[in-house]
């Protein structure tokens, strides 16, 4: 009788940590890309952004892969034109994601 009613308790408390991972998540990223540019054209832009994914019932690493939470930081060249209309750029990309 004791082992029924641990066993009972046992899968109880089993259930109520599998049901408690799987739950409404929110992935929210701000992403920064800052562009200098030299040469003919010569400036710098700074553009903002931000999304935010909500999904029902996800465990954190399904959830995280799926809608692709993570954070990153990169940059990348760029050139172009010929004599005097010649300019390069270099960007760069930050992006910042929490789970929620």
């Amino acid at each position: 009788m004791k082992k029924l009613i641990l066993l009972s308790a046992l899968a109880v408390g089993l259930s109520l940590t599998i049901t408690s991972c799987r739950k409404q998540r929110t992935c929210d990223c701000q992403t920064t890309s800052t562009e200098v540019r030299i040469g003919y054209g010569e400036k710098t832009t700074i553009e903002n952004s931000s999304r935010i994914t909500t999904k029902e019932k996800q465990t954190s690493g399904d959830f995280k892969y799926s809608t692709d939470c993570f954070s990153e930081n990169y940059d990348y060249a760029n050139s172009g034109g010929n004599g005097s209309s010649a300019w390069s750029s270099v960007t760069s990309v930050q992006t910042v994601c929490e789970l929620k």
